[in-house]
């Protein structure tokens, strides 16, 4: 994957996280920005490069309206009382560090270069007394080291399950060949790109994987029933 990708990602991840932080759209609209993003770094995990650059030109563009929305209806802000003190925001910064440091085996590369630009550009506005501004980049960073953290939790126990149940590749515990990995060896191919990326990725992928092949098993009935 080219560090062009990688650079349009990240800065797109920081648009996003910008509009979230300005308070002002609904959680259903944020909720399709957090989903775009996710099946973005799942297109990238498997080196679809086509489809991951158009998904990130349609969320820029996404963003970009929404954007010219808000300051199109924004109203002057009331004077602000800062809630939060350097102690507050210091002890913050500890805790996610120490969080960060414990999880690191969890967290892919490219999403820990990109919480670990989070990190600074929290301590360059506490070093300016932005406490504010400090927490609020703090509170998005621990949101997404959570959801981070629990997806890393929720795959490797799918392919742990997986591992135990299934006869191989392709397969479901049931023996049925589902999904459009039929073939084993077209399903370790596309493990190896994963894993060439991110090895917890391939955590990622097989959670995926495993959540298809539940679908594919409700399915089948309906499909031999037409059949019939």
């Amino acid at each position: 994957m080219s560090e062009a990708l990688d650079a349009e990602f990240l800065a797109l991840k920081s648009k996003v996280d910008e509009l979230r932080k300005k308070d002002r759209l609904p959680y259903w609209r944020l909720a399709y920005a957090e989903f775009s993003l996710s099946r973005v770094s799942d297109y990238i995990a498997v080196g679809g490069e086509d489809e991951a650059h158009e998904m990130i030109c349609r969320l820029n563009h996404w963003v970009d309206e929404h954007e010219k929305e808000l300051a199109r209806t924004a109203k002057p802000a009331p004077a602000k009382v800062s809630l939060w003190n350097a102690a507050a925001i210091e002890k913050e910064l500890t805790q996610i560090q120490t969080m960060l440091n414990a999880k690191n085996y969890l967290i892919p590369v490219a999403e820990r270069i990109s919480f670990s630009h989070n990190m600074d550009r929290a301590k360059e506005l506490l070093s300016e007394e932005k406490f504010d501004e400090a927490y609020s980049e703090l509170f998005s960073l621990r949101s997404q080291l959570i959801s981070r953290l629990h997806r890393s939790y929720r795959a490797r126990a799918a392919m742990i399950l997986y591992s135990q149940h299934s006869s191989g590749f392709g397969h479901s515990p049931t023996g049925a060949v589902v999904g459009p990995y039929n073939a084993e060896h077209t399903l370790e191919n596309a493990l190896s790109l994963v894993g060439e990326r991110d090895a917890i990725w391939v955590e990622d992928f097989l959670e995926l994987y495993d959540s298809l092949s539940k679908i594919t098993e409700r399915l089948a009935p309906q499909e031999r029933k037409r059949r019939s």
